[in-house]
């Protein structure tokens, strides 16, 4: 049985029946530099350098309105913690409810929030942050130094490491120094140039106050909750104590989790709901000439990837990861899983990073394949596909690989499973498997997925020669040098790594003609990067 929270107007809580909490992370998250020092002095806030959005012509945001988002997914461990991400769903209520330090931008940059500005002493292993003033949290309780130093050892807590955890390692926990009420000294127990890039994922980062209770979730954001019900909806109001004067527009803010697409497509053409985020890719030919839905297409951002556990056999030959990823045709991919709506991937993530070495291309080579697979005693080798409906594409990208597969004579068996099982206690445990990842720094992204003590690593990939290349990258403060080593950490993941990345797709939001302030976005999260304090209903 679900969770059922409602929140009062004093900011208490009340928790009813048990939740099973599953940890799940979505980096989803922008582009940005990651080379050298990354220095946000006097940055304007996320807020004010959102990219233009599309308005109805002549008219001025107004005030008022419920919001009504539907979302396919979510389950009984659904959350409201700051630090502990289940599903998609989690990450659109998070951005809601908290704001980071810092935080990527639709556009792909990086702009200060709660901190007026990070500053680093010249070989970043002292990073000095001062906080913008006047700040409170949905409670009225001022936001200070105090809750920052209590956010970041919540997230670094040895005993119980959040999502975060992994992006923290270079922080030394007793290393955190109150200067005042607004400025907080972190020392690094190794220099750390990309803290900046590292932490920019609001949704793993999110401040909180000290004390800090999810079931009774105060943050800083444009709204508070009223009542959430995982699995089913969550309903916000706004945060009238929020620090961006006039916002948000919007009074309420509901989102409602669908179990299915044709209801989901059914009830926004029926006026239902104003906004159906990331939807099929399909539904933006099928609705193309509807004047009552706008469609909102982002750029590739989002991956899909199949995940090959090299700890595991067939795959601890890495003949036969080369062979698996030897059969995709990957045109094949954008065209029938993504409907046209993304752009042919390589196996390497995150190529809008500015560091990304774009000469790593694969193609299908069938005998090649065939050929990997005999040398390593793998002829005519059935393996089971676990996958789930967590991600656009992802069903019918199972289904294509299977065929492409079918061609060299591997017999791929896919289980289809509800999202919940997927993301419960075996998560991370499944020989091949499939997942959903955003588009952080590169650097960022390993954090998560390839070094040790990665929250993430489904493929168990450990290298050590990559493992120190990530701590070089982090520590030089030469730009060219850290390009270099991100290239030769790239090509070590292309030769032997775990994923089969076919394509980067686009997300698709379906809105209803009432509904501004929602621009296209480079993260990989839809709905604009989930900018809910500029949006309005006119």
């Amino acid at each position: 049985m679900g969770l059922t929270l409602e929140v009062h107007e004093n900011g208490q809580g009340q928790a009813t029946d048990g939740r099973h909490s599953v940890t799940r992370r979505q980096l989803l998250a922008g582009s940005a530099a990651t080379g050298g020092l990354l220095v946000l002095a006097g940055c304007s806030t996320a807020a004010s350098t959102t990219a233009a959005v599309p308005s109805k012509a002549g008219t001025k945001p107004r005030h008022g309105g419920n919001l009504r988002v539907a979302l396919l997914g979510g389950s009984p461990a659904d959350t409201l913690d700051a630090h502990e991400e289940t599903d998609q769903m989690d990450n659109f209520r998070i951005m809601a409810l908290y704001n980071g330090l810092v935080q990527f931008t639709p556009g792909g940059g990086i702009a200060n929030v709660l901190a007026e500005e990070m500053v680093p002493n010249k070989n970043g292993t002292t990073w000095t942050i001062r906080l913008r003033p006047g700040v409170t949290f949905s409670n009225g309780k001022p936001f200070t130094a105090e809750d920052v130093v209590f956010t970041l050892r919540r997230i670094m807590d040895p005993k119980d490491p959040k999502v975060g955890a992994s992006a923290l390692l270079p922080l030394d926990p007793t290393g955190m120094r109150i200067r005042d009420s607004l400025t907080v000294e972190r020392n690094m127990v190794r220099p750390y140039t990309t803290f900046i890039s590292q932490i920019a994922d609001q949704y793993n980062f999110g401040m909180v106050p000290v004390g800090y209770d999810p079931s009774k979730p105060i943050g800083t954001g444009p709204f508070k909750v009223k009542l959430f019900t995982p699995g089913v909806e969550s309903i916000f109001v706004r945060n009238d104590n929020y620090f961006q004067s006039g916002r948000p527009y919007l009074d309420e803010l509901t989102i409602f989790d669908y179990s299915d697409e044709s209801s989901a497509e059914n009830a926004i053409l029926d006026g239902e709901i104003d906004a159906y985020a990331q939807a099929p890719l399909t539904l933006s030919r099928e609705l193309a000439g509807n004047s009552s839905i706008r469609q909102v297409v982002s750029r590739p951002a989002q991956w899909v990837p199949f995940t090959m556990r090299v700890d595991q056999a067939p795959f601890t030959d890495v003949r036969v990861r080369q062979a698996f990823r030897l059969l995709c045709d990957r045109p094949q991919f954008v065209d029938v899983a993504f409907a046209g709506l993304a752009a042919v991937g390589n196996d390497v993530f995150c190529p809008n990073d500015p560091d990304s070495d774009h000469s790593l291309v694969r193609h299908q080579d069938l005998p090649q394949a065939k050929y990997l697979l005999k040398q390593a005693g793998q002829e005519n080798l059935t393996v089971q596909l676990v996958t789930a409906d967590f991600a656009s594409g992802a069903l019918q990208e199972a289904q294509v690989f299977k065929e492409q597969a079918a061609a060299a004579g591997i017999r791929v068996n896919i289980s289809v499973v509800p999202v919940g099982t997927f993301y419960g206690p075996n998560y991370l445990k499944w020989t091949f498997a499939m997942d959903f990842w955003g588009n952080p720094p590169y650097l960022a992204t390993m954090a998560q997925c390839e070094i040790p003590g990665a929250p993430f690593n489904e493929c168990h990939f450990d290298n050590p020669r990559f493992a120190s290349l990530y701590y070089e990258a982090n520590a030089t403060t030469d730009p060219a040098l850290q390009r270099e080593i991100v290239h030769e950490m790239q090509t070590i993941d292309f030769d032997e790594g775990g994923y089969i990345i076919p394509a980067f797709n686009e997300q698709l939001d379906l809105l209803s003609t009432r509904v501004q302030g929602v621009g296209t976005e480079v993260t990989g999260i839809s709905m604009g990067n989930c900018d809910w304090e500029n949006m309005w209903l006119s």
